[in-house]
């Protein structure tokens, strides 16, 4: 009996030592879970018998019980390196079937399939559309993608910018008053050697400056136009420009003589008619001579004559020759800003008696913003004007009562080359179908309060490449034009959310020689199936704000980028594998898988650091990384071995011991056996 007691005693101590040895071996064996034996004590079975004189036989293994405590975690330079920092395992498939291992040693096979080295994959699920983990889902052999990214067209432009709420408006409402030429009353034939007077009346009007300084302006009986001119240029936000221009016409054939502005000028008309050459002779001989005076023909029939700094026009018949001519005045048209010959008149000079006609002339005023004329209750000396309506004024009709009502203007109209003319800008950069970049630039500018008082009013003027992009309904060719929208906000700063989205559907994008490339605007919804077929985009500003402070720009954000090369891996904490690109984007290509046991220690070792399900340890539970009290995956890092090599040195040394006891036990049976044999 002591034989085999002893013998039992060398097969522990022996099991003792391998699975010692073992644990030595793979101290360096990455993810090695160390293993420790259990042993029992063996007693002979009896129905009868046992008690307190029962003795042992010997000694039985147990259990080779594994210790799945985390090992310590080493940091090294492959991303796909994972090492598990808490609870659970790998989940692999390979030829001989599921495993798990908590070794993180991974790479990518030649279809770029995440693999161990022994060849098994990896197991995951695909993330979700957003790119988030999900968790769960169907496993799936997780591959990273290789090669190009293709393009995507902008859809969606959105910006985060406060505006200053004391901001003031770049532009400026003015208004144009244009003076009266006679257009009440048509030029006046004067006879020879009589006065030449242009027959305007005396008149006060009453100015309110940009200084918010009133004045009384005392125009003299017959001043020119020029004279006029001159004394409201000294009103502060007045500018006043003088012209006097005149239409000679119906000239007789023969000789005919005159004067212009002091100076004598023949024309030898040829019967029966006058023609344009004989008229453009005479307007050169004009143009060279007269100074402040052009000439030119007009329609082929007037000879058409402008004083430039607004002197009274003087024409006179010669002394000698028989004929006529007729004299016009002008009418000023304000809106095309140009001078047309006055339905009022003529005037018909007699060239054989000497008559003379002379032509007043016309005074432009720009009012600045707030600048405004009367017509006065009495002059400048303080006297009383006594007028019901003052008919010959160079001003035109006009009561005591009445204002002048001039032709509203905007000063500082917006021009994106001129920085005068808005707030601020700011540019982003968009892309193409093809994925080219184009540069969006959003324009800025403080308007004026609307017809409710409000002062809460900008507009956004965009363009891209510095082209127009803006769509006119009632354009008939579909050319871009200039793209404003309105820009409003309630009296807290908050823009208004009842405004209509802001929509780009007509712009084209083209190189820099102005080549399309890319697709071009269609109908439709930018938003929908065809937004990455076409260039319509939207651009959100909702979250502009209209507070007190400098112009600031927190995020200039859209969704649009070229092709991209695969330029790198991301593993983060979740599992979550992402691409990432040259183009700056970055893809999920899937989420590793994690398993955990109710009983780990019921695993069964397949090798190479994998484990196998069994019965003991129940049935795999699978999830994501921190879910489920599964552990977080930490990239760029492998987890040791858990092996405690000083502890298992001093374990081996004890079973060595433990061996030699167990030989010594039969050895000593030995010794009792041989004496009993030698009596």
């Amino acid at each position: 009996m002591s034989f085999i007691i002893g013998l039992s005693a060398l097969n522990a101590a022996q099991q003792e030592i391998s699975v010692t040895g073992n644990n030595i071996s793979n101290s360096s064996t990455t993810g090695f879970k160390s293993s420790r034996t259990v042993f029992g004590d063996v007693y002979a079975a009896s129905v009868l018998g046992g008690g307190g004189t029962q003795a042992g036989s010997g000694v039985t293994l147990q259990e080779i019980k594994q210790n799945f405590n985390q090992g310590n975690i080493s940091f090294t330079n492959s991303t796909l390196d994972m090492a598990i920092n808490g609870e659970g395992f790998f989940v692999l498939s390979g030829e001989s079937g599921v495993s798990y291992t908590r070794a993180g040693a991974f790479g990518t096979d030649r279809n770029g399939f995440i693999v161990t080295g022994s060849g098994e994959r990896l197991q995951g699920f695909s993330p979700s559309p957003t790119g988030q983990p999900t968790g769960g889902g169907p496993l799936e052999d997780l591959r990273v993608t290789t090669g190009e990214i293709p393009p995507r067209a902008t859809t969606t432009v959105s910006s985060v910018i406060n505006l200053d709420a004391s901001a003031q408006p770049s532009a400026l409402v003015g208004t144009t008053i244009t003076s009266n030429n006679g257009r009440s009353a048509a030029p006046v034939a004067i006879a020879a050697g009589d006065a030449l007077e242009n027959g305007y009346e005396a008149n006060s009007i009453s100015v309110v400056g940009s200084d918010n300084v009133t004045r009384l302006v005392d125009v003299a009986e017959h001043s020119s136009a020029n004279a006029v001119a001159q004394q409201f240029s000294a009103v502060n936000g007045v500018t006043a420009r003088a012209t006097s221009v005149a239409y000679l016409t119906n000239f007789n054939a023969g000789p005919v003589n005159f004067n212009i502005g002091g100076l004598n000028f023949t024309g030898d008309f040829t019967a029966p008619a006058v023609v344009a050459d004989e008229l453009q002779a005479l307007a050169d001989a004009v143009n060279a001579t007269v100074t402040n005076v052009s000439a030119r023909v007009v329609g082929g029939t007037d000879l058409e004559v402008t004083h430039n700094t607004g002197a009274d026009l003087r024409f006179h018949g010669g002394a000698t020759g028989a004929g006529t001519f007729d004299v016009y005045g002008s009418d000023y048209d304000s809106t095309d800003e140009e001078y047309t010959r006055s339905p009022d008149g003529p005037v018909s000079v007699d060239t054989t008696t000497g008559d003379s006609v002379l032509v007043g002339g016309i005074v432009n005023f720009t009012l600045e913003e707030n600048v405004t004329f009367a017509a006065a209750t009495a002059d400048s000396d303080g006297n009383a004007i006594d007028q019901a309506v003052v008919t010959g004024s160079i001003f035109g009709d006009i009561s005591a009562e009445d204002a002048l009502d001039g032709i509203p203007f905007s000063t500082n109209q917006f021009d994106p080359t001129n920085p005068d003319t808005y707030y601020r800008s700011t540019a982003v950069t968009i892309y193409d179908s093809l994925g080219n970049q184009h540069s969006l630039t959003k324009y800025f500018v403080k308007e004026r309060p609307d017809e409710t008082g409000s002062n809460n009013l900008w507009s956004v003027y965009l363009q891209v490449d510095n082209r127009n992009i803006g769509y006119d309904p009632n354009s008939t060719d579909g050319e871009p034009v200039l793209a404003r929208f309105d820009l409003r906000f309630d009296n807290n700063g908050i823009y208004d959310p009842n405004q209509t989205p802001i929509q780009i559907t007509n712009w084209t994008p083209v190189d820099n020689l102005g080549r399309q490339q890319g697709a071009g605007p269609i109908p439709g919804d930018p938003n929908v199936a065809e937004q990455l077929t076409n260039s319509n985009f939207t651009i959100d500003l909702s979250a502009l704000t209209q507070f007190g402070g400098d112009f600031s720009v927190q995020s200039n954000n859209q969704d649009g980028f070229a092709k991209g090369q695969l330029t790198g891996l991301e593993i983060n904490d979740r599992g979550l594998v992402s691409a990432r690109f040259s183009n700056g984007q970055s893809r999920a290509l899937g989420e590793v898988a994690l398993a955990n046991f109710s009983n780990p220690a019921g695993l069964s070792n397949l090798g190479g650091t994998k484990f196998g399900e069994t019965s003991e340890s129940g049935t795999a539970s699978v999830s994501g990384a921190g879910t489920a009290g599964l552990g977080a995956i930490q990239s760029g890092a492998l987890e040791d071995s858990n092996v405690d090599l000083p502890a298992q040195l001093v374990q081996l040394i004890i079973s060595q011991r433990n061996y030699q006891a167990a030989a010594q036990v039969i050895s000593a049976q030995d010794t009792a056996t041989q004496t009993i044999i030698n009596l």
